[in-house]
């Protein structure tokens, strides 16, 4: 079942849904709240080559502040962000990111297939973001803009298996892939 806006605001207020590190309760929609982009992108060097299959290899950022200068997405571009706010739920509510329909009428995508924050971590977290611009409009990017939502549904049964992220206990800025991972080749 997913939240409405009251259970929303009355798990945040009992304390069961935390964001930190401070939220104004009129980000919060009918059936999620907006999230907001924090202050540092990554932007993928150009003519890198990724080997899945690789666990050693190290990709390359331009790390850019958007609290101390502009950035602008060009059509096709590509770049991680992540959520200002850093979330933590209990085992029995899952938080879904999804997009927001005015950025995607822009054509910005928010995420590509990583949408889920668990109740597995012990510490709010923010999630990473994949952002990246399919639209024809060059789009300006800056430090808390509103650039998604995130819905909250509680589970049938709290998870109780407890976090196998490659990322450690949690994330407190935008983080890049981790490739040191166990795929199906290894031993």
């Amino acid at each position: 079942m997913f939240l409405s806006h009251q259970n929303i605001e009355k798990y945040i207020d009992e304390g069961k849904i935390i964001i930190k590190p401070e939220f104004d309760k009129k980000s919060i929609r009918p059936v999620g709240i907006r999230i907001h982009l924090a202050k540092d992108i990554l932007i993928p060097e150009p003519g890198q080559t990724v080997d899945l299959t690789n666990n050693e290899q190290e990709l390359k950022y331009k790390e850019i502040d958007l609290s101390k200068e502009e950035f602008y997405l060009e059509p096709g571009q590509f770049v991680l962000g992540a959520t200002y706010e850093a979330i933590q739920t209990p085992p029995n509510i899952l938080a879904i990111l999804d997009g927001r329909t005015t950025i995607a009428r822009i054509g910005l995508t928010t995420h590509i297939t990583a949408s889920i924050a668990d109740g597995t971590w012990e510490m709010p977290h923010v999630v990473v973001l994949e952002i990246k611009n399919v639209g024809n409009f060059k789009v300006r990017l800056k430090y808390k803009d509103p650039i998604a939502m995130m819905v909250f549904t509680e589970l049938k049964d709290p998870v109780i298996q407890k976090i196998q992220s490659q990322y450690g206990g949690g994330q407190s800025k935008v983080t890049p892939p981790n490739l040191k991972f166990k795929t199906g080749h290894d031993k």
